[in-house]
């Protein structure tokens, strides 16, 4: 008999755990379905729950549930903000045909994403310039609910972010000009520029933002005519800046007077409710341009938007020429996925792509074990993953060759002298065992997974033990306490009331 009645929710917890019946990602049954299977009352199953949450060993996600959180014994890998400089080399066609044999592993595997409706068959048609009102309409709430702020007037959308990047940089530059990057970021970004003409110049960033010194101090010696930032889910670069950061993020572009492109592929799968920073959010002023969208690997699944700013005048005509429109039916598609009540939401995705990377999170590290370490995340579609030790030449060409479709490597992000330690995974793909074996072969991990036994139970029962013993100690008046006095770094948890009522009354 479990010392306190909440203890036979957590044994019930380890005892799945244990069986496999329960793993990373999975969704944990409702507060009310659970109370009745265990025959407890519902605020002991909710109490269980909380406990269960400030173990990390599950999360509140709004109105879908609980889901079962992959905890890592490994220590994150840090990324280390750059100390200088780097200039590219004069590789841009070479980077540019790279980029594109790897697009697939940038972008989201589901193919039904923005597939298109049977309807309107007849309509099939690009529309000439910035879209329909009531498709630029739909997503200027969504910016909005962003903190972006938009108006369907100001949007423009097109099949192709990188041709909205391209002409941008064609209208607002020469070249010959030198634009300053900030990496890790997509790839495509530096390998479209070069390919331009322009010089491009990589700054690392560490977790929680650049080195402001370094930018105010090349932005005043190198004639940057362009700055581009990378969104906070474009790898892990920028993904923990604060507010006040960007706030002096804004405070330089204000005073400097270049173009600035935000390029934000992933804000549509932030891990976490609460609204995603960027630069674009907080820039009342228009100064920065910013581009976003939606990919995946269907042939009609890629669908852009740009907010222009202060621009808008003299990028137009550009944008009009590139003849990038979108047809009646991908506009349909967009709109339906903006609705954060349909089946099928952006809303929806970020959830499912969540609990797949917790899942392929746990794969990995049961498999690989101490070999690898992964950067936190956030949000978007790459697993950041540092090996401890690089692959051999040969092997990370034979991988990259086969899983170019699932990963990107290190090198082609990030600039630095150890971004031969990293990989990008991308979190949509299905299954990923083949990798996991492959990579498992290439760093000389000779467990299976079927060798690897977790133990879950023994860390959760030391953590509840711990609980038990300082209630134990504690008068039973600050039990109801507990919840209000958790340190102030950790994010709240939601009420499980609202929960209750989500799962159980729809």
């Amino acid at each position: 008999m479990a010392d306190f009645l909440y203890k036979g929710v957590v044994d019930w917890f380890l005892e799945q755990m244990s069986q496999d019946k329960l793993a990373a990602g999975d969704k944990m049954p409702s507060l009310r379905k659970l109370a009745k299977e265990l025959k407890l009352s519902l605020n002991t199953v909710i109490h269980a729950y909380e406990i269960l949450c400030e173990e990390g060993w599950i999360e509140s996600r709004p109105k879908s549930g609980y889901f079962v959180c992959h905890r890592s014994n490994a220590k994150p890998a840090s990324l280390v903000v750059g100390e200088a400089l780097q200039a590219l080399q004069e590789d841009g066609v070479k980077m540019a045909w790279s980029c594109l044999a790897h697009r697939s592993a940038l972008v989201d595997h589901d193919e039904s994403l923005l597939s298109l409706s049977n309807r309107h068959e007849e309509q099939d048609f690009p529309v000439l310039g910035k879209g329909n009102l009531s498709a630029r309409e739909a997503l200027s709430g969504y910016l909005n609910s962003l903190g972006i702020k938009s108006h369907a007037s100001q949007l423009w959308l097109s099949r192709s972010a990188l041709s909205l990047f391209s002409q941008t940089v064609l209208t607002l530059t020469q070249t010959g000009d030198t634009v300053l990057v900030l990496t890790p970021c997509d790839p495509r970004v530096p390998s479209t520029l070069q390919s331009l003409g322009r010089k491009v110049l990589t700054l690392a960033v560490g977790e929680r933002g650049a080195d402001l010194d370094i930018v105010i101090r090349s932005l005043r010696d190198e004639k940057i005519a362009m700055l581009v930032l990378p969104g906070q889910f474009a790898f892990p670069s920028g993904q923990l800046i604060s507010n006040l950061s960007l706030r002096r993020w804004l405070a330089i572009i204000e005073e400097v007077k270049i173009p600035v492109i935000e390029w934000d592929m992933c804000s549509h799968l932030g891990y976490r409710a609460n609204a995603i920073m960027t630069y674009k959010s907080l820039d009342h002023h228009e100064h920065i341009i910013y581009l976003g969208g939606i990919e995946s690997k269907s042939s009609d699944g890629s669908q852009a938007w740009c907010v222009p700013g202060q621009y808008q005048a003299q990028l137009e005509g550009a944008f009009l020429a590139a003849d990038t429109a979108l047809s009646h039916k991908q506009q349909e598609a967009l709109t339906s996925l903006l609705q954060s009540s349909g089946k099928r939401s952006l809303t929806k995705r970020s959830r499912d792509i969540w609990a797949n990377a917790e899942r392929i999170k746990g794969q990995l590290e049961q498999r690989l074990g101490e070999a690898v370490s992964f950067a936190p995340s956030k949000g978007g579609l790459s697993l950041w993953m540092y090996l401890d030790q690089p692959l051999a030449e040969q092997d990370a060409v034979n991988l990259h060759a086969v899983f170019r479709q699932s990963v990107v490597p290190g090198a082609m992000m990030s600039f630095e002298a150890d971004a031969n330690h990293w990989l990008a995974i991308n979190i949509s793909m299905g299954d990923a065992s083949l990798l996991i074996d492959k990579l498992a072969e290439y760093l000389k991990v000779g467990a299976t997974a079927k060798d690897v036994v977790s133990e879950p139970s023994k860390a959760l029962e030391q953590a509840t033990s711990a609980v038990v013993e300082k209630q134990q100690a504690e008068p039973k008046v600050e039990v109801k306490k507990k919840a209000e006095q958790r340190d102030a770094s950790t994010e709240p948890l939601y009420n499980p009331m609202l929960d209750l009522i989500n799962h159980d009354f729809g």
